[in-house]
């Protein structure tokens, strides 16, 4: 039998039921879904950076990234990421891919067009007393940072940065003089802070300050308060269900 022939053969007996592609049940009706899974609901996260007394607006271009369920997708040159899912639940991560600022993780359910905006804002907190402990037989002094926390959310902290002078009257900053262009601290954020806590005394809230100890060399003479502050980030988000205006 001829090789033309067999290919007929075959040809006539797939394009037969029930094997016919175009008969098929299943497919037909796979074919009909395709198009509504395939494109999916709409969900568009929106990422903001503010440092400081600075405008917010999106971070540098292939800085942040978002993962959505199994989806991962950088952000645009607008701080934007779009994401086409079928309905359900979807955790949601915004990250950093230089690892300074603490990644925002929440659980997000998909039943209609999302528009999710995240905000990151790193502001120094100045804190309310710094006092020098100088220890002669340990060869290391202590700076003692009383503070309180900024607002009533939990927020994450970096290691303090602290401005000296030494007997020699050089100026040092500890633990780093390294300077990051996108943040206010190339330390990573690690300590979480909870909301200031307080007692009340004769019907007088008293607050209760929050304190930390950095070591620095007993060298040091004095400290430079108005340069010295703790670096924290504030992250917030905000979930716009329905009708959404996407410009």
């Amino acid at each position: 039998m001829s090789l033309a022939i067999i290919l007929a053969l075959l040809f006539i007996f797939f394009n037969s039921p029930p094997f016919s592609f175009l008969s098929s049940r299943a497919v037909a009706y796979a074919s009909n879904i395709a198009p509504s899974v395939g494109g999916g609901i709409t969900v568009k996260v929106r990422v903001t950076h503010q440092i400081d007394g600075e405008d917010a607006g999106p971070p540098r271009a292939g800085l942040v990234f978002v993962v959505l369920g199994g989806n991962i997708a950088d952000l645009d040159e607008k701080g934007e990421a779009v994401f086409n899912l079928p309905p359900g639940n979807y955790s949601l991560i915004v990250s950093w891919r230089d690892g300074i600022l603490y990644p925002f993780r929440t659980i997000v359910k998909v039943e209609k067009p999302l528009l999710i905006l995240v905000s990151f804002k790193e502001v120094k907190l100045v804190p309310d007393s710094i006092i020098l402990r100088v220890n002669y037989t340990r060869d290391s002094s202590g700076v003692e940072i009383q503070y309180m926390t900024p607002s009533e959310q939990v927020i994450h902290a970096s290691t303090p940065i602290i401005s000296t002078i030494d007997k020699d009257g050089r100026k040092l900053v500890y633990p780093t003089s390294e300077i990051v262009e996108e943040h206010i601290t190339p330390r990573p954020y690690y300590i979480s802070l909870q909301p200031s806590a307080g007692y009340t005394l004769y019907d007088v809230v008293i607050p209760i300050h929050s304190s930390t100890e950095i070591i620095v060399p007993w060298e040091i003479l004095s400290l430079i308060s108005d340069e010295t502050y703790i670096p924290i980030q504030i992250t917030n988000a905000t979930v716009v269900e329905g009708d959404i205006e996407w410009s």
